[in-house]
């Protein structure tokens, strides 16, 4: 069952009755739009916001209140669609069904989440310099960590290369650059600001008391607010394409080209797209799996996705430097060999099946459902239900591969060369 309710203009709640798992989750999901402004703030926000606050001032104190709550979990995560920034708090407990006692835990969970947003730890209008000077040293480490990752390093350096707007080029966390201009003063105002003026949902999955938890966020005194969001980001294909290329003393070379498509989500030609990425390099018997990296044996690693909300294919592969030509060739061909209709029936039908069963098992996963519930709130009308979906993808004809893969382009490719 699944119901929402709008407590205040821009805040809403939905309540998704489960019995399905042990646990309750509640999600709130900040989003506002993807700035450079505020991106690093939020950054910095989430970071405090999982660590410390004036009701439990020490990381300690943070932890021992989640452990005396039956080991309850606390987390945040930052994610982005689009031209959309989202900071998501997670919580998660043991359901009152395991419990002696009814209705208390999801009530100190609430007061616990309050004490968080609405008692952070701050001395003025900054979060607390030391505190917040650990949390910001943390977050450095992890994004030069990232960098050291090659796969992030060339996936950033695609888009930038892909993108024409600055806001689409920008990680979901930020910059090292970004992250080091942060002041305990900005990041607090990006707090405040995020309080006060973003879209907030609140999801409830599990076993729940909607009139108590209905009453209880309205004690939050949320003001209302209306935030301008930008979901679905869709660029003009440009004939020049854009090469970029460095040379690193790693081992092993990597190589991304990324393809342009006008399709976006809910169109005739979404789900055919779903299947054709899918055939192409998003399982074990996929055309880039088994021509380049089995047959000839020309890559590492390599693999398709796309993001149906930018409007960008990328397909990634780790190489040997000498490779290079031959491996871009050979990936051309796999997406020539789609548009010419070079596949088998059998080839199709195997490919549909085994979305149709990763869809249905991802079912399985909390995360999952919110993600539903959320999409089906900003998508309306044009949200595919799973049934819809299921129905959409059984649909799928050999011609819709043809013509969906007629709509790639190829925009940008960055090559990484190794020793």
């Amino acid at each position: 069952m699944r119901g929402v309710m709008e407590i205040t203009k821009g805040v809403r709640l939905h309540f998704i009755q489960s019995e399905k798992f042990k646990t309750n989750k509640i999600k709130v999901r900040f989003s506002a739009p993807m700035s450079k402004e505020t991106v690093a703030g939020r950054v910095l926000t989430a970071s405090m916001l999982e660590t410390v606050n004036a009701v439990y001032p020490t990381s300690q104190a943070f932890r021992e209140r989640l452990a005396n709550l039956y080991g309850a979990d606390y987390s945040t995560s930052l994610s982005r669609r689009g031209l959309v920034h989202y900071l998501d708090i997670n919580l998660s407990f043991v359901r009152d069904k395991f419990l002696s006692r009814k209705n208390v835990l999801t009530d100190a969970m609430l007061d616990f989440l309050k004490a968080s947003l609405f008692s952070p730890l701050v001395s003025q209008d900054a979060f607390d310099e030391s505190a917040f000077e650990i949390e910001k040293k943390n977050i450095l480490n992890d994004l030069e960590a990232e960098i050291e990752n090659h796969f992030y390093h060339v996936h950033r350096e695609l888009d930038k290369l892909f993108y024409e707007e600055e806001e689409m080029q920008m990680p979901r966390v930020g910059t090292i650059e970004l992250i080091q201009k942060e002041t305990a003063v900005s990041s607090f105002a990006a707090f405040q600001q995020m309080l006060q003026e973003n879209q907030i949902d609140f999801f409830f999955i599990g076993d729940f008391n909607e009139v108590a938890v209905r009453e209880k966020i309205q004690s939050f005194n949320f003001a209302p607010r209306q935030q301008e969001l930008q979901l679905v980001y869709q660029q003009e294909y440009s004939n020049v394409l854009r090469e970029g290329l460095e040379q690193k003393d790693v081992h092993q070379s990597i190589i991304e080209l990324a393809y342009h498509f006008p399709i976006q989500y809910g169109e005739g030609e979404h789900l055919p797209l779903v299947v054709l990425n899918a055939l192409l390099g998003g399982f074990a018997h996929s055309k880039l799996f088994v021509n380049v990296r089995e047959k000839e044996g020309l890559a590492y690693t390599i693999s398709s996705n796309f993001d149906i909300f930018s409007g960008m294919m990328r397909i990634y592969a780790g190489i040997d430097r000498s490779n290079r030509t031959r491996t871009v060739a050979l990936i051309n061909r796999q997406i020539l060999d789609l548009k010419r209709g070079n596949f088998s029936l059998e080839e199709l039908n195997q490919t549909k099946k085994m979305l149709k069963n990763s869809v249905l098992l991802a079912q399985d996963r909390q995360n999952t459902i919110l993600e539903r519930a959320y999409m089906s709130s900003v998508l309306g009308k044009k949200f595919l239900s799973l049934k819809a979906w299921l129905e959409a993808l059984e649909q799928v004809r050999k011609d819709d591969i043809i013509k969906a893969a007629g709509q790639l382009k190829l925009q940008a490719i960055y090559f990484m060369e190794g020793k």
